[in-house]
C-alpha cells in the first residue's frame, strides 16, 4: 500500500478529500498547484439576451452568479455533478446535464438535442480549452464568451512542491485538471530519478491526455469523472 497522497487542487477543494483519505488510513498533503481569481465583467445586451448559459466548472458558477444582482432566464447547461450542485446553491436547476462529465460527450449530446441555431453565453477561464467554442461555432451557433477568471500557479506552492519532491518518497499525486498537471510537470521533470516512486491519478480523460502527452503514465482514472469516484478507486486498489 502506498500511504502518502498529494492533493493538487485549490486549497478549499482539497480540504474534504484530506479528511476522506485520512479516515481511510492515508497520510495526506495538500499542495495547491492552481489558484483562481475572478475578473470584473459586465454583460452587454447581446450577452444578456443569450438563450443558453454553459457552465463547465464550479468556479464558473460561483464567479458568474456572484456578479448577478437579479434572476437570470437562461437555459443552463452544466458539465458535471459538482457544477450542478453549486448551481443549486444559487437557486437554479440546469436544463441539460450530459451522461458523462466530459466536454466531448457534453457537446455531442447537447448538439443532438439542439439542432436549431441558438446563442450561447460561455463563461470561462484564461486557460480554458477552445473545443466547446470551436465546435459550437462550426455547427452554426452564436457563441458569446466571457473571460470570467484567471488560473495561475501559486508562488508559495512552487517552493512547497520542490521541497516535497526532494524527500524522494513513494506517493500518489492526484490531478483534476490539465493546468494542475502542467504546473506539477514544470517542476517534477527536474527530478527524473524519482519518477518511478510516484503514481499519478487523474480525474478524467482530458487531464489524462495531458499527462500522457508528457510521457508519464496514469495509474488511476475512474470510469465516472468525479473526485469521489477517483478517491474510492485509489482506496479500493491500495487497500487490497
Amino acid at each position: 500500500m502506498i500511504k502518502k497522497i498529494v492533493l493538487t487542487r485549490e486549497a478549499s477543494k482539497n480540504k474534504p478529500w484530506q479528511a476522506y483519505f485520512s479516515q481511510n488510513g492515508f497520510e495526506v498533503e495538500s499542495i495547491p498547484l492552481i489558484e483562481t481569481q475572478p475578473k470584473k465583467f459586465s454583460l452587454n445586451r447581446e450577452q444578456q439576451a443569450a438563450e443558453w448559459l454553459f457552465l463547465t466548472s464550479v468556479n464558473a458558477v460561483e464567479y458568474f452568479f456572484a456578479n448577478q444582482k437579479s434572476k437570470t432566464n437562461y437555459n443552463i447547461a452544466v458539465i458535471g455533478e459538482k457544477t450542478k450542485e453549486k448551481l443549486a446553491e444559487y437557486g437554479y436547476n440546469p436544463s441539460f446535464v450530459p451522461s458523462v462529465y466530459q466536454s466531448e460527450v457534453f457537446l455531442a449530446e447537447w448538439l443532438s438535442q439542439n439542432e436549431s441555431q441558438t446563442s450561447i453565453l460561455l463563461p470561462q477561464s484564461n486557460l480554458s480549452r477552445s473545443i466547446i467554442e470551436d465546435t459550437l461555432i462550426k455547427k452554426g451557433h452564436q457563441v458569446l464568451p466571457i473571460e470570467l477568471y484567471e488560473t495561475s500557479f501559486p508562488e508559495n506552492s512552487k517552493v512547497m512542491l520542490i521541497n516535497w519532491l526532494k524527500q524522494n518518497e513513494t506517493q500518489i499525486f492526484i490531478f483534476a485538471s490539465p493546468s494542475a498537471w502542467k504546473n506539477f510537470y514544470s517542476i517534477a521533470k527536474s527530478f527524473p530519478n524519482q519518477k518511478e516512486n510516484w503514481r499519478i491519478a487523474s480525474i478524467g480523460s482530458v487531464t489524462t491526455k495531458a499527462i500522457l502527452a508528457d510521457r508519464w503514465a496514469v495509474t488511476y482514472q475512474p470510469k465516472t469523472f468525479t473526485m469521489k469516484h477517483l478517491a474510492d478507486l485509489i482506496i479500493q486498489e491500495e487497500l487490497k
